[in-house]
């Protein structure tokens, strides 16, 4: 007990943060040796390993996990008991990837904002969003395509159809929807091969029997729809981007609705009510 009370907590928290030392002792304004002996205190007291070697870098131990966990949840707590004391809005801190942010989630992190929170963002894929959640570094993480882990809560709080954008006059824009066998020789605008996405759309043209044909390997929707409207190709992208100018969205009719979910941890129970139904896409 006298362990979890210490100041040495906090500085593990912000430890756990960087895995680094040198950062870590430089945020606390403390010397390094100084921060080390804390954590090394920290360990003994509690009888367990914090953190080891891992190449050049370092890694927490299950049990620095769990601690590092506890130790931030700390300061959250603290952060928002004080908030409340002196009237202003606790702190919300949301991981997510910037298309989800922008396509998805846009209106709901502005109501956030409005309501009075206090909003902090990490720009995240659905990994590090589920590491960052995980880790007590973020309160929520949201992400589409596959889903959440089951040591998280989570909900559903949107579903898009998959839609194939063509430049405006393409033959194919005067058909109210496609199907995988109309992509069969269209040039494509593709996400690179490690992207969920361009996986899961490379085994339904298999499937389908349909080769790809690849005009480009293009890294986000911004600029992937950007290419369709520059005439560079075609391209598959979720429902909720919006059709740049001179640029038409059809339907998809085989391909299944891209479903996107909030995540947090269980132990949460005091997440407000409100962030969901913010997050939530009518």
């Amino acid at each position: 007990m006298d362990a979890l009370e210490s100041d040495g907590l906090r500085a593990f928290a912000v430890f756990a943060r960087h895995l680094n030392l040198t950062a870590a002792a430089a945020e606390l304004h403390l010397a390094q040796p100084s921060l080390h002996a804390k954590i090394g205190k920290l360990a003994r007291e509690l009888g367990t390993p914090l953190y080891e070697r891992d190449g050049r870098g370092l890694r927490l131990t299950p049990a620095g996990e769990k601690l590092a966990w506890f130790a931030q949840e700390n300061v959250r707590r603290a952060k928002d008991f004080i908030a409340e004391l002196d009237g202003r809005p606790t702190s919300l801190t949301i991981a997510a990837g910037h298309g989800t942010f922008r396509w998805v989630i846009g209106e709901g992190v502005r109501g956030l904002v409005n309501s009075g929170r206090e909003l902090h963002v990490r720009t995240a894929n659905r990994e590090q969003a589920i590491t960052e959640v995980a880790a007590g570094r973020a309160d929520v993480g949201v992400f589409g395509s596959r889903p959440p882990p089951p040591h998280l809560a989570s909900t559903e709080i949107a579903r898009y159809p998959q839609v194939l954008m063509l430049p405006a006059g393409h033959p194919l824009t005067a058909q109210a929807q496609c199907t995988l066998k109309d992509l069969a020789g269209l040039p494509l605008l593709l996400p690179p091969p490690e992207r969920p996405h361009r996986q899961e759309l490379a085994r339904a043209l298999l499937d389908a029997g349909v080769s790809i044909a690849v005009a480009a390997e293009v890294d986000g929707w911004d600029l992937m729809t950007h290419f369709v409207a520059l005439g560079l190709g075609a391209a598959v992208v979720n429902g909720c981007v919006s059709a740049p100018e001179n640029v038409v969205a059809i339907p998809i009719r085989d391909l299944p609705d891209v479903r996107y979910w909030a995540v947090w941890r269980p132990e949460r129970t005091d997440l407000p009510t409100d962030v969901l139904h913010h997050l939530s896409v009518p």
